[in-house]
């Protein structure tokens, strides 16, 4: 099938990421990037008014981790249908889809209705982000992957600095709902660029296996976020039960991450297998840290939903900024991914000031962005490492794979804290998020010491 394909590796040393080749892949991978961290740097600013407009307290973390459940459906789908059919089926549904999921969190009645919308939109976050993975495989060459996934941190920016603060305006001036039925037409215009992007994109057709296999996977989809949605509400119930409901989430967990991750990923065995590790342990501490930031901010120091904001539109910032960096210099990845997991080890270790009630709220501008830089860094080499160490032929089911690991790693994350706020209360939420940060800290330390096994094992 004709379309673009990835240049000549003998031009690569003169391949740049805006050439006329590539410019209508870059439109996609903006436009798909641009509506999901619109919709994200929008959704954690609000939520804690969301949570207490609609008297769901209880669930402020089931707002994130109901998008990232229904998310590791729509990417296990998503993997299997790319490789079978090609990007364009999974990400034109999925940003209709996500359409859909922004409407009905904007006319929900309850915090279940809510859930609902957050669940809808989650499973077309899952359906777009494994295909544009593809696009950055077959429409560059090697040489730019790094940069394209540099350009997809960039992408962030522009939701960054207008997401927050126009979110809390809106929530602040004429209500919540608006933040959520705002984006809707953005994510539908969205969809209808895509169009002529993705027919550019060449798909060889796979064989009838991958129908029984897709099936499959989109079983184990299900059990690994059912899995997940046990271990989050064994988080929530601080009583007797929660160990049986955690025990009776990680058995559901443990075939999926079996079948759907790399052979080898439990023994940190060396390639591929660490690199898609490496991927859940970055967001596990970043975003474990992160969810609760703006409820710290409310809470302890009396953020308003317009301030509450500002530190993670720094992040992003420091992110871009970090990616951007990464992808420009000379050191070998494994120095840099141990320079992206130390920084983010600083600046989630240094929100321990944030969680006093005595510090200012502006502390956490400088650090979040620490972090923010720390992840930078990480995340567009670990997702360039996944596209080099697979074939063609399992691009998407590996780029499903690194997506699963990401969402694991940040529902445990965010499990983990909410395990420490709910047992402690929120009378001591100063405490809860002092040791959930540490943990988390530690966390990203492990992944510094891990960096050195993404090489392949020579034979």
């Amino acid at each position: 099938m004709g379309g673009v394909t990835a240049a000549d590796p003998t031009d690569a040393a003169t391949s740049r990421i805006f050439d006329r080749n590539y410019r209508l892949p870059v439109i996609g991978i903006v436009t798909v990037v641009t509506v999901v961290a619109l919709e994200a740097m929008a959704v954690t600013t609000v939520m804690p008014t969301v949570v207490h407009a609609l008297h769901g307290l209880r669930y402020y973390s089931w707002g994130f981790t109901i998008y990232l459940l229904a998310d590791v459906v729509g990417m296990v789908d998503a993997g299997r249908r790319t490789d079978r059919d090609g990007p364009t089926p999974s990400l034109l549904g999925g940003m209709l889809l996500f359409a859909a999921g922004l409407l009905v969190a904007a006319t929900a009645t309850d915090i279940w209705v809510f859930l609902i919308g957050r669940a809808l939109q989650g499973v077309g976050g899952g359906s777009m982000i494994v295909p544009l993975y593809v696009v950055v495989a077959r429409a560059f060459p090697p040489s730019l992957h790094t940069r394209a996934f540099a350009l997809m941190s960039a992408a962030w920016v522009l939701p960054s600095l207008i997401g927050p603060g126009l979110a809390g305006l809106v929530a602040s001036s004429v209500g919540w709902r608006w933040v959520f039925g705002g984006i809707a037409p953005v994510a539908v215009a969205g969809a209808l660029i895509l169009v002529p992007v993705v027919r550019t994109i060449r798909h060889d057709a796979a064989d009838n296996e991958f129908r029984s296999s897709a099936r499959g996977s989109a079983l184990n989809g299900l059990s690994l976020a059912l899995g997940l949605g046990a271990i989050q509400e064994a988080a929530q119930l601080a009583n007797a039960w929660a160990p049986l409901v955690a025990a009776a989430g990680f058995a559901l967990c443990a075939r999926p991450l079996l079948t759907l991750l790399p052979q080898g990923w439990l023994r940190l065995s060396h390639g591929l297998p660490t690199v898609v590790v490496l991927r859940g342990v970055v967001t596990c501490a970043f975003f474990g840290a992160e969810a609760y930031l703006p409820l710290t901010l409310t809470r302890l120091h009396g953020g308003t939903p317009r301030t509450v904001g500002i530190p993670l539109t720094v992040a992003s910032l420091g992110w871009s900024a970090a990616s951007w960096w990464q992808s420009h210099t000379k050191r070998d990845r494994a120095s840099l991914l141990r320079i992206g997991f130390a920084v983010l080890a600083v600046g989630v270790l240094l929100l321990l000031v944030v969680a006093r009630p005595a510090a200012s709220l502006w502390a956490a501008v400088p650090i979040w962005m620490v972090a923010g830089a720390g992840i930078g860094v990480v995340m567009p080499i670990v997702s360039a490492l996944v596209l080099e160490l697979s074939p063609e032929s399992d691009q998407g089911a590996n780029a499903a794979a690194i997506q699963l690991s990401d969402m694991t790693g940040s529902i445990l994350g965010i499990a983990g804290v909410a395990v420490l706020v709910n047992g402690l209360g929120l009378d001591r939420l100063s405490t809860a998020v002092t040791i959930g940060d540490a943990v988390l800290a530690s966390v990203a330390v492990l992944g510094a010491l891990a960096a050195g096994r993404i090489r392949p094992a020579a034979k």
